[in-house]
């Protein structure tokens, strides 16, 4: 600090001591020169006038010596005049003027001091920051506990093109990378993402979770098809580079790749930049044995990435559209609803103004009109807030229509919702068979409130003491039952007829019933059958049908329309009833009656106009779905075709190397259909369950892709065998990593040789970390290798494998895994070769 004013010295020296700045002070241009050479400060705080020299002079002569041309100068002016803004600010890095706030000046101050420190940790070959603010900027985001993914960058077989075409060459390379990065970040990227110069050929970009991999596929389009630019002809058209090695040997590598690694913090736990670095290290180690560039986000705290749900993924964008015009028509169908609430208000409040009024001259003709109105009334308001209630935000289906179902979780909803009504009545509510249904595709919206008002309305008609029993069963593939029994519950065919031909007199005067309608208005919605038997000896039960997939039918479609039209009708006569009764009473009645009454009628003309665009709008998007259900279905085929393809190949490879037990097309159908089994002890989603069927089909690459577990399992004599046959299977390795359908299955075989102490290979996760298919399908292998004496192993009996796969529980398998396949063992429904 230089300034002939002590009292701005000791201002600025209290201010940036409190900021843990050190501050040593000069009163003239001849001690700021002697201390700034002597004491080599960070930053020069200049006066703009001094008592014995030009702050102008003081500042060339700072700028011009060695010893002191690197520090920042700050003059702190008497004005801000000038076009330089002030005497000496010519050679000056910041002007500030007087008067100033000194924390402004504590604020440049450190402004600079971060300017000095990204210049001194910027790569000079790349301009990108370098590893110490890297670590420095991970490090606070780990502090703060924020949310990030690191995505790890590398040029595979640079070294190889340095010898061949010089070191200059490879510093284009590494600068062409640099360019590929920061465009790929300004393009689709966050403002505040950060990337990174590590040195040599790495990279780092810190991003969020939702950018990582656009980032990842937008840097490796990009960088496969300018790197060539580097290469000459030859070496293009033949694919790879030629130079001689140390001893003479003339050694051969590819075009060069990159290897993208992603890490992010979202589902585990880091305390320090270098266990996010080593985590990215072991991950790039093995994505460099795969040919091309490529990527991998890890994310294996989950075991499997979660696939889209058919709402996001397997049905196209027009028919989404659709969905959501759907629920706009929906929400006008709301806010109708709550505008019929403003006209039946109006009535209460006239009829309670006639209530109060002196009924001495009111003829009981005219009470008895009274009474009738309040009873219409009363009757419409238990029809709408049933609407209401339909309609209600409650049931959240704004954003699942068409999805994927689980019952177990289905009824765990309901349970809650009905437990306080099941403790009120002292009954018992016993559900059975929920574990054994895979996953429904249907409206999970309307199946929620279904079963909701049929549990409800058997609960209320419950007598203290009652057990109610529900159970869930397999009709065949495409349908489940749902039987709901109260053997003390009987209900007469009078009432049984008034709720199927839809009477809705007779239902409105009691809520049970208006329950039941609902429940089969909406159980017969999902193309279901709602059927009820009833006796005084056996009791009540309810049968409800429901498609594993959504169905629809024109006819129903039909008979709602037919519904609507008829309760248009019947509000109408209605409506038409009140306005005679009102108009025996006009004398006595208020006149805002009237005209609530006929905004009423326009209400409910509307809301039948809107329900039938809905209707409408709901059987297009039905055939459009069942259109798209039977691509999918004819997708799946060609998968698995695809699949089946690879499988050939590569059990030719494997047969070239005299090793033709492997990718044996029955050991692993055997090992898919037991996978599966084990899977639906955990209930497992659909495209969980798809995933790993596609990994047992393919068992086999996750195998041959780890000398270590070949040389373990005696199936390669030596590591270098064992290495050779790794490489041969390359090339699978890479038209697989392209098939996007495959990528959580390929996740899954990637981890097929992680033991669960931690021990195994390529990654050495542990625990949680391994992804779940993988300790399943590890699992299910190794019970048919060791049945089926493949390799050079000994065949034993599926007991005795069972007993070596309890022993090993712990170790080398999940205990929860080997725990599951026990239950499903114990069902006596796997698949073992035959004696």
């Amino acid at each position: 600090m230089v300034d002939h004013d002590p009292e701005i010295v000791r201002i600025l020296e209290v201010n940036l001591s409190h900021a843990n700045l050190e501050v040593i002070s000069a009163r003239s241009g001849a001690q700021a020169l002697t201390k700034a050479n002597k004491e080599r400060p960070d930053i020069i705080l200049l006066d703009a006038v001094l008592p014995d020299q030009e702050s102008m002079d003081i500042c060339r002569r700072l700028k011009e010596s060695p010893q002191t041309s690197h520090i920042p100068v700050i003059i702190i002016g008497s004005d801000g005049k000038g076009e330089n803004g002030g005497i000496g600010i010519g050679r000056a890095d910041q002007y500030i003027a007087k008067p100033f706030d000194p924390h402004e000046v504590v604020k440049l101050v450190e402004a600079c001091f971060r300017q000095i420190e990204r210049d001194s940790n910027t790569s000079p070959l790349t301009g990108l920051p370098n590893q110490i603010q890297v670590n420095t900027e991970i490090t606070r985001l780990l502090e703060r506990n924020k949310t990030f993914t690191a995505i790890y960058i590398d040029i595979d077989d640079l070294k190889a093109f340095n010898k061949a075409y010089s070191f200059d060459q490879g510093d284009r390379a590494i600068e062409l990378l640099a360019d590929i990065v920061r465009e790929a970040l300004r393009l689709f990227g966050n403002p505040d993402d950060l990337a990174g110069h590590l040195g040599s050929d790495n990279f780092i970009i810190v991003t969020s979770i939702q950018k990582a991999r656009v980032l990842c596929q937008r840097i490796i389009a990009d960088f496969d098809s300018r790197i060539r630019t580097l290469y000459n002809q030859r070496d293009l058209e033949r694919g790879y580079i030629e130079y001689e090695g140390r001893l003479g040997e003339i050694e051969q590598y590819p075009i060069m790749t990159i290897s993208a690694a992603a890490i992010t913090n979202e589902r585990r736990i880091f305390y320090h930049p270098l266990q996010v670095s080593e985590a990215a290290t072991e991950l790039l180690d093995y994505l460099r044995r795969i040919p091309g560039s490529n990527y991998y986000l890890d994310r294996r705290e989950d075991g499997i990435e979660t696939q889209l749900s058919l709402y996001h993924k397997g049905i196209p964008h027009a028919y989404r559209e659709e969905m959501r015009m759907l629920q706009r028509v929906l929400n006008w169908v709301t806010f109708h609803t709550e505008e019929l609430e403003t006209p039946i208000s109006a009535i209460h409040e006239s009829l309670e103004a006639v209530g109060v009024a002196p009924m001495d001259d009111t003829e009981s003709q005219q009470r008895h009109s009274l009474d009738v109105i309040r009873e219409n009334v009363e009757r419409l308001n238990e029809v709408f807030r049933e609407f209401s209630y339909l309609t209600s935000g409650e049931w959240i289906t704004a954003d699942a229509f068409i999805e994927e179902v689980n019952l177990r979780t289905t009824f765990d909803w309901i349970t809650r919702q009905v437990q306080k009504l099941v403790d009120e009545r002292g009954i018992e509510v016993d559900i059975k068979g929920v574990d054994d249904i895979g996953p429904l595709i249907i409206d999970g919206g309307s199946l929620i409130k279904g079963l909701y008002y049929l549990l409800r309305s058997e609960i209320n008609s419950s007598a203290p003491g009652d057990r109610l029993q529900v159970s869930v069963t397999e009709m065949n593939d495409p349908f489940i039952i749902i039987e709901v029994t109260n053997p003390n519950h009987h209900i007469p065919h009078r009432d049984l007829a008034v709720l199927f031909q839809g009477q809705m007199d007779g239902m409105v005067q009691n809520r049970l019933g208006n329950d039941l309608y609902l429940s089969k208005t909406l159980v017969q919605g999902l193309g279901g059958k709602f059927s009820i038997k009833s006796d005084k000896k056996e009791g009540t039960t309810f049968m409800i049908v429901i498609p594993r997939r959504w169905q629809s039918s024109i006819e129903r479609v039909n008979a709602l329309l037919a519904a609507a039209e008829t309760s248009r009708k019947e509000a109408r006569a209605q409506l038409e009833g009140l306005r005679d009764l009102l108009s025996s009473t006009a004398a006595q009645m208020p006149s805002a009656v009237e005209e609530n009454l006929e905004n009423l009628g326009y209400k409910i003309q509307e809301l039948v106009v809107l329900c039938n665009r809905s209707l409408f709008f709901a059987d297009e998007l039905s055939n459009r779905l069942d259109s798209e259900q039977d691509r999918l279905l004819q997708q799946e085929v060609e998968q698995l075709t695809t699949l089946e393809a690879m499988q050939i190949f590569s059990r030719e490879i494997a047969a070239s190397a005299q090793m033709g037990y492997l990718f044996d097309p029955e050991s692993a159908r055997r090992v898919a259909k037991n996978v599966s089994l084990i899977a639906n002890e955990f209930r497992l989603s659909r495209s969980e369950r798809q995933a790993l069927q596609y990994a047992a089909l393919l068992k086999d690459m996750g195998f041959v892709s780890c000398p270590e577990d070949m040389m373990e399992q005696a199936v390669a004599p030596t590591l270098e065998e064992a290495i050779n046959l790794s490489k041969r299977f390359n090339i699978m390795w890479k038209v697989l990593s392209r098939l996007n359908f495959l990528s959580p299955a390929l996740d899954i075989i990637w981890h097929r040789c992680e033991r669960y102490d931690g021990t195994g290979h390529p990654f050495g996760v542990k625990g949680a970390n391994i992804p779940l298919g993988a300790r399943i399908l590890v699992v299910a292998d190794t019970f048919d290798i060791m049945t089926t004496g493949r390799s050079s192993q000994e065949t034993v009996a599926p007991e005795i494998a069972v007993q070596k796969l309890v022993a090993e529980s712990g170790k080398r398998f999940d205990p929860d895994v080997v725990n599951a396949f026990l239950r499903a063992w114990r069902k006596k429904e796997f698949q073992v070769v035959p004696t």
